[in-house]
């Protein structure tokens, strides 16, 4: 039999350098997927605004009596975990609605205090006042309203969704 010049033959020294090549590239690509993955991933979740977290079973506020309550945010960035002390003030006329206060003054994050005998919130930095009804400002420097909150209840327990917000701003814009 007589070989034409398109034939081609391998030789085992290339056929062995091709496959070598070939497991070669496909071990890498096993490789860097994942890696490529972990290190993408952060940066294209979504991010959903607020953290839903229990407050307590509704029957532990107390109608009209405004309730402070401590809870920490686990804020999650990349691979770093940060917890945060954060604070609300929790109403309640009928243990079926709620008014729910993110406890920073709008105006510089100052926490708020709550003073019954004149029935409103405090800032203790550039005296700020907030009413009770409704947390408008009454009278100092803050730009807005106490920052409400959403809730729901669910199982007899009080859910917010916990946020926080630009400060000094008229316009609420979460963080």
């Amino acid at each position: 039999m007589d070989k034409k010049s398109t034939d081609y033959e391998i030789s085992r020294r290339s056929f062995l350098s091709y496959v070598t090549a070939a497991m070669g590239a496909f071990a890498a690509t096993v490789i860097a997927v994942p890696l490529v993955g972990a290190f993408v991933s952060p940066a294209l979740k979504k991010r959903v605004p607020g953290i839903w977290m229990s407050l307590g079973p509704v029957n532990s506020f107390r109608k009209g009596d405004p309730k402070m309550v401590g809870l920490t945010v686990i804020k999650q960035d990349g691979w770093v975990e940060a917890r945060q002390p954060r604070l609300v003030w929790v109403v309640t006329e009928d243990n079926n609605k709620f008014r729910i206060y993110n406890a920073q003054c709008t105006h510089l994050g100052c926490i708020v205090d709550w003073h019954p005998e004149k029935k409103a919130w405090m800032s203790p930095c550039h005296a700020g006042v907030f009413a009770f009804e409704d947390g408008q400002v009454l009278s100092g420097p803050p730009p807005r309203p106490l920052d409400s909150l959403e809730y729901k209840i669910e199982k007899g327990e009080l859910v917010i969704n916990f946020q926080d917000f630009h400060l000094g701003t008229p316009d609420k814009k979460p963080i």
